[in-house]
């Protein structure tokens, strides 16, 4: 859930919501959490039609909550293709029809002005967008997931989020099938909801640790790793004591990697 406060101003509160800017062919969008937003009222300040790819992680709640709330889905001239994870278009039409139905929010689905076309694409082969190729790879998180691997040019970009890095964790990938799919990539974004003590207690939830996010990462030879998915509960200083933690496991390997957590509105040149 969202955690806006005091405490998280400065990695941010909003569930998630990643901008993806190619160097060639429309913008691509990941997940549509609360951050979703405040991306939308910045894409409708350009005054142009907003044409876009959406990829869903996954539908669960925290993942497209913010949906209903992105403006540019009003608008006639804005386009939007879907895909990702299997259940993703339905969760998107899900949040009008059934989580927000009966009086609950004043709009249907089938009410809303932007085209909005489900392709199904990135489950069965590669999705190419402009000069950019985006695979997937499943992810271990309850009711499943998608991550996605971009590839543009010479540069490679991986997000895992909502990801589970244990062999006894469904559908059963293991750390080297990531570290396989992200192997040398400038930059690796991955779940780091928990810490080691945490997560003997939250095996099967779908999340990692910030060390098994590290391990991922060293073995993968990535440049840049960036802690996602922080937990609501986690303060700023408390994130920071993570990426803290997360360097010393790295100067312990003597690796060659830089971490640090994501934050809210950061931009991240490849």
């Amino acid at each position: 859930m969202a955690a806006p406060g005091p405490l998280t101003v400065e990695y941010g509160g909003n569930t998630s919501c990643v901008e993806v800017l190619l160097h060639g062919g429309p913008r691509v969008v990941i997940d549509a959490g609360s951050g979703i937003r405040s991306l939308g009222d910045e894409l409708l300040k350009s005054g142009q039609p907003v044409y876009l790819y959406l990829l869903i992680t996954h539908s669960h709640w925290d993942h497209i909550l913010g949906f209903p709330f992105f403006a540019p889905i009003y608008r006639r001239d804005t386009k939007i293709w879907v895909d990702g994870c299997p259940r993703g278009f339905w969760g998107l039409e899900a949040v009008f029809d059934s989580h927000q139905a009966n009086g609950f929010f004043p709009v249907a689905f089938n009410e809303l002005q932007a085209q909005i076309q489900p392709l199904g694409i990135i489950t069965h082969r590669p999705l190419k967008i402009g000069e950019a190729v985006v695979e997937g790879i499943e992810l271990n998180h309850p009711q499943g997931g998608m991550g996605f691997r971009f590839r543009e040019k010479d540069h490679t970009f991986v997000f895992l989020t909502d990801n589970e890095l244990d062999p006894q964790a469904p559908p059963g990938k293991q750390l080297i099938d990531y570290a396989y799919f992200a192997q040398g990539c400038d930059l690796l974004v991955h779940d780091a909801q928990y810490t080691p003590e945490e997560i003997t207690e939250r095996r099967g939830w779908g999340h990692s640790t910030y060390a098994e996010a590290v391990e991922l990462a060293l073995s993968a030879g990535a440049r840049r790793l960036r802690l996602f998915h922080h937990d609501p509960a986690r303060s700023d200083a408390q994130i920071r004591e993570l990426v803290c933690q997360a360097r010393n496991l790295v100067t312990a390997r003597h690796g060659h990697l830089e971490v640090d957590a994501a934050r809210e509105g950061e931009v991240i040149a490849l």
